[in-house]
C-alpha cells in the first residue's frame, strides 16, 4: 500500500523543450521584429502561429519577416494591415492589369481582395492567418489577386458557369472497356468524395498550385511568376501537390471500398488519367 502510494503522488516530469528549436523559434521572432519594429508582436502570439502552421514550411526555411507581418496582421495588430496594403499594394494593382481587368472595376476587385485576406466576415475570417511562411508574401497575395482577376474575366465574359462536376466523367465518348465503364457507374460518388477529402486535407499551398494549374490553366512559367519563384520549384510545387492529393484518395478509397488491392488500383488509374478534368470540375463545385 505504501509504494501504491508513493507512485500515486509522484511527480510527472514535463516534457522538457528541444533547445536548437526554442533557439531557431527566437533567431526567427528576432528576424521578424528586426524587420518590423513597429509592429509590438508577442513572441508568444508568434511562436503559438508557428506551432499552428507546424509541418506547413521547414522552419529553417522560414520568410520570418513575412511570417511575422502576416502573424501580427492575424492578431489584428494596428498597422499591420495598412503595412501590407503598403507594402504589396503595388504588385496586386500590377496584376489586375496585367490580366486585363477594366480600369473602372479594378478599385472594387481591389477592395473585395483586402477585405477577403486582410479583414475577414463574421463567417469567414481573414485568409491572411492561412499564409504559413513557406513562400514570400508578395507570392502569397499574388496567387489572391490572379485568382479574383481571373474568375472577374470569366463572369465578365459568360454566364456559363459549370455547375457541379462529373469528376470522373470524360468529355470524350464512352470508352469500350467494359472494367472502367463499371468502375465509372459503380464507384463514381465514392471517388468524387474521396478527392474531395483529399483536397481538402492539402496544405493551403498546395491547394492554391493545383488551382492555378489545373482550374486556370497557368503554365509552369506563369505559376513561377505569380509567386515569385524559380520554375524548377513551381513545377516540383505542382508535382508535389498532384500526387499528395492522388496518395490521399488512394488511401481513402482504400479504406471505404471493401474491394481487391488491385481494383482500387484500377480506379485511381481511371483517376489518374482523367486528373485535369476532375480538378477543374473539383475546384468549380468549390467556388
Amino acid at each position: 500500500m505504501r509504494d501504491e502510494t508513493i507512485l500515486e503522488h509522484a511527480p510527472v516530469r514535463a516534457t522538457e523543450p528541444d533547445p536548437a528549436a526554442e533557439a531557431l523559434r527566437s533567431r526567427l521572432y528576432a528576424e521578424g521584429r528586426a524587420a518590423w519594429p513597429g509592429l509590438d508582436l508577442a513572441r508568444a502570439d508568434f511562436v503559438a502561429h508557428l506551432d499552428r502552421h507546424a509541418g506547413a514550411c521547414e522552419l529553417a526555411a522560414l520568410h520570418a519577416a513575412d511570417f511575422y507581418l502576416a502573424c501580427a496582421c492575424h492578431r489584428r495588430l494596428a498597422g499591420a494591415s495598412a503595412a501590407i496594403q503598403a507594402r504589396h499594394g503595388g504588385e496586386l494593382e500590377a496584376v489586375l492589369r496585367s490580366r486585363n481587368v477594366p480600369p473602372a472595376h479594378r478599385d472594387d476587385l481591389r477592395q473585395a481582395l483586402w477585405e477577403k485576406l486582410l479583414v475577414g466576415r463574421p463567417d469567414a475570417p481573414a485568409k491572411i492567418g492561412d499564409y504559413a511562411g513557406r513562400g514570400p508574401l508578395g507570392g502569397w497575395l499574388r496567387v489572391a489577386a490572379v485568382r479574383m482577376a481571373l474568375n472577374f474575366r470569366e463572369q465578365a465574359r459568360t454566364d456559363r458557369l459549370v455547375p457541379a462536376a462529373e469528376l470522373v466523367e470524360a468529355h470524350h465518348p464512352a470508352s469500350p472497356d467494359p472494367e472502367l465503364s463499371f468502375l465509372k457507374s459503380q464507384y463514381r460518388r465514392e471517388v468524387e468524395q474521396a478527392l474531395r477529402d483529399a483536397l481538402a486535407g492539402l496544405e493551403t499551398d498546395e491547394r492554391n498550385v493545383l488551382r492555378l494549374y489545373f482550374l486556370d490553366r497557368l503554365s509552369i512559367d506563369r505559376i513561377a511568376a505569380v509567386y515569385g519563384i524559380h520554375r524548377a520549384t513551381a513545377a516540383r510545387w505542382v508535382t508535389r501537390g498532384r500526387e499528395a492529393l492522388l496518395r490521399g484518395t488512394q488511401a481513402l478509397l482504400e479504406r471505404q471500398l471493401k474491394v481487391e488491392r488491385a481494383e482500387v488500383d484500377s480506379i485511381l488509374g481511371l483517376v489518374r488519367s482523367q486528373l485535369e478534368l476532375s480538378m477543374s470540375g473539383l475546384f468549380r463545385a468549390r467556388e
